[in-house]
């Protein structure tokens, strides 16, 4: 159990380091359920910066703080070893994970922020997260009852992570107000794009080969029989802070004279990259010394190799905005996040927000993903101190209430405008 733990706590290290690193993460946007495109004002850096043409202030400073992890197997309550094994068998494992911290200075039409940011992705087979997260690595006599044999792939392990240091300049403007006299209904249209340089260390997951166990039943007890080529797990990554890369965000918001928002945006278009890496990884081979059984052996893999690259996750998102009166505002939201490892993630969201009471403005939201598999609910309130002053708290999933949570967000922010 303890390698078990180790796997699952070295991942969640890596995709949740907020101090050395992950954006797109914003308070309010974690209370609604997901980072609207048509989200506005300073709450929109993380979804669509043609939204920062809409903000209040001709000043602001934002500091934020927030965090993601999820997985498309485990629910909250089921961490014993046990359940953990139960579930693995005959389910490909998926963790992801993404950080922020930073602080953002808005002056009219401008943004300049600097933040730390760590995101990434881990697929691998199920019966490979059974070999990488036991105590010993092994195919267990239990889950081959049904199947007789089973041959794990180690080549559909694949994923990545980064943990930078990220400076951005943004720009949002109005570029048309009352599009022609036959377009009544468009009142404006805005546009905005991000420039991000980012620096410090990225990580590949990836492996090859295959393991073959078969349950041996001709004499005695049935035992588990193993047959290897080739195979490995393995992490690939940068030498400390030299990964270096760019990254853009383009946005268009369209706002309509009957109170709807309709909006685009593409987020993190870019790669990071280093001229060399060092690879930290694991070997499997099978022997049967002192054991009239197979048993499989682990050696280490280490060394040095050439340049590394990361496709940072790409998201694409296409919303709209409904605002029913001053008090309440209902999302909705269609995003595509594609991962340098090659899985690609459909969320659909929808959220809320009432500001009945001015001081304390509430926010719900839900939204489903492919890739978790699952039903996500979230809810999060602002508090505005003064007109200068707010703070922002979102939290997720609060399906975690009755153990059926596969992941956590949280963000807190706070906001001086003048």
């Amino acid at each position: 159990m303890k390698k078990t733990l180790l796997f699952l706590l070295t991942i969640t290290i890596i995709f949740s380091t907020a101090l050395t690193a992950s954006a797109a993460l914003d308070a309010e946007a974690i209370g609604m359920g997901d980072n609207f495109s048509t989200m506005t004002g300073e709450a929109a850096y993380y979804s669509n910066p043609a939204g920062l043409a809409l903000r209040d202030n001709n000043f602001a400073l934002k500091a934020n703080l927030g965090f993601s992890i999820w997985n498309n197997v485990f629910e909250n309550s089921e961490f014993s070893k046990d359940e953990i094994e139960s579930k693995l068998t005959g389910e490909d494992l998926i963790l992801a994970g993404r950080s922020a911290f930073g602080t953002q200075f808005y002056y009219k039409n401008f943004a300049l922020a600097v933040n730390g940011r760590a995101e990434g992705m881990l697929k691998t087979d199920s019966d490979a997260a059974e070999i990488l997260t036991g105590d010993t690595p092994e195919i267990s006599l239990e889950s081959l009852q049904d199947k007789g044999s089973v041959t794990v792939e180690f080549g559909d392990s694949a994923g990545g992570a980064a943990a930078t240091a990220d400076v951005s300049l943004s720009y949002a403007r109005q570029i048309f107000r009352n599009w022609s006299n036959n377009s009544h209904n468009i009142e404006s249209v805005y546009f905005g794009a991000t420039y991000h340089y980012l620096e410090g260390e990225i990580y590949k997951f990836s492996g090859g080969g295959t393991i073959k166990a078969t349950v041996n039943e001709n004499s005695g007890d049935p035992y588990v029989e193993y047959s290897t080529s080739d195979a490995e797990f393995y992490e690939n990554h940068s030498k400390d802070g030299e990964a270096t890369g760019d990254a853009f965000d383009f946005g268009l918001a369209i706002k309509t004279s009957n109170d709807y928002t309709f909006a685009f945006s593409a987020m993190n278009i870019g790669e990071l990259s280093a001229d060399s890496s060092v690879i930290d990884g694991t070997g499997y081979g099978v022997t049967t010394e002192n054991n009239p059984n197979d048993t499989l052996t682990e050696n280490n893999l280490s060394g040095e190799e050439g340049k590394i690259t990361y496709q940072l996750p790409r998201v694409y998102r296409l919303g709209m905005k409904k605002e029913f009166s001053q008090n309440t505002v209902l999302y909705a939201d269609y995003s595509r996040v594609s991962y340098d490892g090659g899985q690609n993630d459909n969320i659909y969201a929808f959220g809320s927000e009432f500001r009945k009471n001015k001081f304390i403005p509430l926010r719900l939201g839900v939204n489903y993903s492919s890739l978790r598999e699952d039903i996500e609910v979230a809810a999060g309130m602002g508090i505005n101190i003064s007109n200068n002053v707010k703070v922002n708290l979102g939290i997720a999933d609060l399906l975690a209430l009755s153990d059926s949570a596969k992941g956590v967000k949280f963000g807190i922010s706070t906001l001086i405008g003048f």
